[in-house]
């Protein structure tokens, strides 16, 4: 059994690798020369894969469907491995090489037995389901028929049964980063009191062929299970190439039959709605386009709407602002709402508090304008 453990386990290592053969817990309950007693209670938590090629996307985690399923299927599997909190256990069938981690054993070292109780503490699922902030549609400076569709989209998530066929079921914005599309979308959310499933598109492309499928799947059937629910998916560009350009991102063909197929087959009453997101529309697929209702371009803002965005973010912050904010709107022509937050005010807000100021003054804004240049914007072309 000695010359076993060194075969299957590292010397201090945690990672507990189980032998080929099935043994039974009876012919496991020694380790070492010293009677181990079977585990009553094994809390695991899931980890996900030890390594991945720099540059892939992280994996979108589990969705366990029965409890009671999965703990027989992981005593199945891992009867008669010694297992002590920290230790890691990697599935062989369904998802080779997933990690699970103990987080607790009783009695503390153990084997796992035909009468071990497996808890899976807090199962992932969807990495894309998220808390959203605390905004709202009045903190979504401009855009004006933008929100006359959100309020469309609210009433819709409130009673999806009203539309029928003419519900509002995708919507595709489109503009420069920056510029409140996201913000948008987490206000109503909201207000409709709805869950949001927030995915960049890129995170949705598989590593293996049928991953980016069932990942997009996976996305949509949380939502319908959670409706009412938006699904918002940024970066819409990455999977939503153009055909022309599918022969460059081979890779991201079988993601966008998946996703037109999930829009088509969202039903007018499932209380979910989607909406894209993209800073180059000209590069989606028109097939995709055509799935949304409707198209809304988000430009950045007016000198009027800069003044209200300085407005809204000023009341915030911590140390009181001594500037014109009419003239600070007046010198940032070419700057996006997030730019204005993070490049202006959070930049004047830390070299106050550096100069050691109680106050956020004239002079630190001005030296902070004055380091600002719009940044280019690229034109995207086919």
């Amino acid at each position: 059994m000695e010359t076993l453990d060194k075969l299957t386990k590292r010397k201090d290592s945690s990672v507990e690798v189980p032998t080929s053969s099935k043994e039974t817990a009876q012919k496991s309950t020694r380790k070492r020369g010293i009677e181990v007693p079977s585990a009553r209670k094994l809390v695991l938590r899931d980890v996900g894969y030890p390594f991945r090629v720099k540059g892939d996307p992280k994996p979108m985690g589990l969705e366990v469907d029965s409890l009671e399923l999965f703990a027989d299927y992981a005593r199945e599997q891992w009867m008669g491995t010694f297992v002590q909190e920290g230790t890691y256990l990697f599935d062989r069938y369904i998802m080779p090489d997933y990690a699970f981690q103990v987080q607790e054993v009783e009695p503390e070292q153990s084997v796992v037995s035909k009468s071990t109780k497996i808890i899976l503490q807090s199962p992932t699922g969807s990495t894309s389901d998220v808390k959203t902030r605390s905004v709202n549609l009045e903190d979504v400076i401009g855009h004006e028929q933008v929100k006359q569709k959100c309020k469309i989209i609210l009433e819709y998530l409130r009673q999806p049964s009203r539309f029928g066929e003419w519900a509002p079921r995708a919507v595709l914005f489109h503009g420069l980063p920056g510029t409140g599309k996201t913000m948008t979308a987490q206000a109503v959310a909201n207000e409709a009191d709805a869950r949001i499933f927030l995915a960049k598109a890129s995170d949705l492309i598989g590593v293996h062929v049928g991953d980016g499928g069932r990942r997009i799947s996976a996305l949509f059937d949380d939502a319908r299970k959670h409706s009412p629910s938006i699904i918002f998916i940024d970066e819409l560009d990455a999977i939503g190439l153009a055909r022309s350009f599918q022969s460059i991102r081979g890779d991201v063909s079988e993601v966008v039959t998946a996703l037109l197929g999930e829009l088509d087959q969202t039903s007018e009453e499932s209380g979910v709605v989607v909406i894209g997101a993209t800073n180059a529309l000209p590069l989606i697929d028109p097939a995709i386009k055509n799935r949304f209702d409707t198209v809304f371009e988000f430009s950045l803002p007016t000198v009027e709407e800069r003044y209200d965005i300085l407005r809204l973010y000023t009341e915030r912050l911590p140390l009181k602002l001594e500037a014109d904010l009419k003239e600070i709107a007046r010198r940032t022509e070419g700057l996006s709402g997030r730019d204005l937050r993070d490049r202006i005010l959070k930049e004047s807000l830390h070299t106050a508090i550096t100069d050691g100021a109680s106050t956020i003054t004239s002079e630190i804004v001005h030296r902070v304008l004055d380091k600002i240049q719009p940044k280019n914007r690229p034109t995207y072309t086919i």
